[in-house]
């Protein structure tokens, strides 16, 4: 296979000739040493040159593998001087963010690495950021995705270009890359953790591929050609959906009647309601809630909506000043769930607030019904009984649901907002780090 020409070409197309500068993403492994390799060889041709004035090497090390993630950034360094690329490094312990995080490596390590990879191109000037994706990882993707039920976008994730990011390789299959190498003496380094397979797409690699391959030989580069034809039509959907939020747009919301109207309602909901983070369970159950009682009430990770009447209401969950102030994350009630203990974090019931959440400070007259009492409390009396200081008091927060206090913050919520027996969704909320906190709690 004609490496090179496939390379050269899909550069061309992606670039056009509009890039100030490329960011080349170059891990070590074989796919990004043979991409690092082919730029080389391409920047001394006259199109070259042009198409690319300016190349810079970045290299994340990640910290996974001791002493092999030292190897890899040793080879990468070597060879972008040896190619006469000024190269950029950064060392990370992606472990320990996805354990803070809560998230798996692999996502926590592909955070990071976009997040510098872009930091890079603003402070550096430069065009686009070229990863070395090829046509192997477009089909696990493509059948990670089948298994997950992604939808239609999912099986036409991975794109030749999105946004910065190109994929010059992504019509080149592994082995085509790995035979290059080898013919060309381009060292690299392996992963080990690549040859496991404890995780999913290393099974899809190493036991489905294989199988696919040997019952239908090429079928890598026609499950992109199928990925392709899927963007396509994805592409004419999110115009049809376009016109149909437009058409159906109202204040604060959607309006019922033109979203039922002409059918594939289903459709619809789920295509304008997914941009706000309901999954597709809550879609359906948004679709058959349409034309039943006014007031039905569901939340995504950002946002509340609730049926009103002949229109669905949508509105952020907090506002802007909440979000300096305050973290907020809503999770599904388990058996397992323990009231947080902390002073500073609080669970109330998701499904008694109003939204969007706001916060401010006290005022005259305010009161609320102190977790423990059934009884409604000043919050200026509260205050005075929990011995908070006078000139601490300028400090005190309200977190307001409506009308209502639910939480005066890092002090006590309000009975009617607590979690129950009966509760099924709990926003958690978390007083942001240097906010002010009140230590006359524990002196009692």
């Amino acid at each position: 296979m004609p490496i090179e020409r496939i390379f050269r070409k899909s550069a061309e197309v992606l670039l056009n000739y509009e890039d100030n500068g490329l960011l080349l993403a170059v891990s070590g492994g074989s796919d990004s040493m043979v991409m690092l390799h082919l730029f080389a060889k391409w920047v001394q041709t006259e199109t070259g040159r042009q198409i690319c004035p300016l190349l810079v090497v970045a290299h994340m090390n990640f910290s996974l593998r001791g002493d092999d993630s030292e190897a890899d950034q040793a080879l990468v360094e070597e060879k972008a001087k040896e190619y006469g690329f000024p190269i950029r490094i950064k060392k990370v312990d992606a472990a320990a963010v996805a354990r803070k995080r809560g998230i798996s490596i692999e996502m926590a390590a592909r955070d990071l690495r976009y997040a510098w990879f872009e930091e890079l191109c603003q402070s550096e000037g430069l065009t686009h950021i070229v990863v070395a994706h090829n046509a192997n990882d477009r089909a696990e993707t493509l059948l990670l995705n089948m298994m997950r039920g992604t939808g239609l976008k999912g099986l036409c994730s991975m794109r030749a270009k999105r946004g910065m990011v190109i994929r010059p390789l992504l019509d080149i299959p592994a082995a085509a890359i790995q035979s290059y190498a080898e013919e060309n003496g381009i060292a690299y380094r392996i992963d080990a953790t690549n040859l496991e397979t404890t995780f999913a797409r290393n099974k899809i690699r190493h036991q489905v591929m294989p199988v696919l391959e040997q019952m239908a030989p090429g079928v890598v580069l026609r499950m992109g050609k199928n990925a392709e034809h899927l963007l396509q039509a994805s592409l004419v959907l999110d115009d049809l959906t376009e016109k149909k939020r437009q058409e159906c747009a109202c204040e604060d919301g959607f309006s019922i009647p033109c979203l039922l109207r002409d059918g594939h309602t289903l459709f619809w909901i789920h295509a304008l309601l997914s941009p706000y983070g309901f999954h597709p369970n809550q879609t359906v159950q948004i679709a058959q809630s349409l034309t039943g009682q006014s007031g039905t009430k569901f939340l995504s990770p950002g946002y509340a909506l609730w049926i009103d009447r002949n229109r669905i209401v949508i509105r952020d969950l907090a506002v802007s000043e909440l979000k300096k102030q305050i973290e907020y994350e809503q999770i599904e009630r388990r058996a397992d769930f323990s009231i947080p203990t902390d002073e500073k974090t609080v669970a109330l019931d998701a499904d008694k607030l109003e939204y969007p959440l706001t916060v401010r400070s006290p005022r005259p007259g305010d009161r609320f019904m102190p977790l423990g009492m059934k009884g409604y409390k000043k919050i200026s009396d509260f205050l005075i009984d929990e011995k908070i200081p006078l000139y601490d008091k300028e400090n005190v927060q309200l977190l307001c649901s409506g009308n209502d206090i639910a939480w005066v913050v890092g002090l006590r919520i309000d009975e009617r907002f607590k979690v129950t027996q009966h509760t099924t969704t709990i926003m958690l909320l978390r007083q942001k780090e240097g906010e002010p906190s009140h230590p006359a709690l524990s002196e009692e």
